[in-house]
């Protein structure tokens, strides 16, 4: 899981056992957009994905989250509420990491706390890259029907 990615497994073990699983099944959601966010999950079993509803109304699959990926960090880096809806795929199964876990690894050891934020934060900077690329895509797709 890359975001216990140089983690010693002390410290994995001590985020374990503070940790709880949820299960949903097909279209169930995790959290929705707007809520207070303060836990994050990563996929267990099964797949999730996440979607941000548009000016049209229509949910739109923004990415999709595989076994061993993590969904919700984004409200425990920046303290905002959930920018949009995880929902799964099919029958899903996650461990819930909540922030008071998170700070009970900063007074077991400071270092480990930041490389956890660390890992969320390089997996935050390449979903953005990815999310850019697509962009461009899109962009490149409406100059073909504009220029038509």
């Amino acid at each position: 899981m890359p975001v216990f990615g140089g983690l010693r497994e002390d410290i994995v073990k001590l985020i374990l056992e503070g940790s709880h699983y949820v299960e949903r099944e097909a279209g169930e959601p995790f959290f929705l957009e707007g809520e207070r966010g303060d836990s994050s999950f990563i996929v267990e079993t099964g797949s999730a994905a996440l979607f941000k509803v548009g000016e049209s109304g229509h949910q739109h699959q923004i990415r999709s989250f595989l076994p061993g990926e993590c969904f919700g960090a984004m409200a425990l880096l920046g303290v905002y509420p959930r920018s949009g809806i995880v929902k799964a795929l099919e029958p899903c199964r996650a461990v819930e990491i909540k922030a008071d876990q998170l700070f009970s690894v900063y007074q077991a050891d400071p270092e480990q706390y930041v490389l956890i934020f660390m890992n969320m934060a390089r997996d935050l900077s390449r979903r953005l890259r990815d999310t850019d690329d697509q962009l461009v895509v899109c962009l490149d797709e409406q100059l073909k029907i504009t220029h038509r």
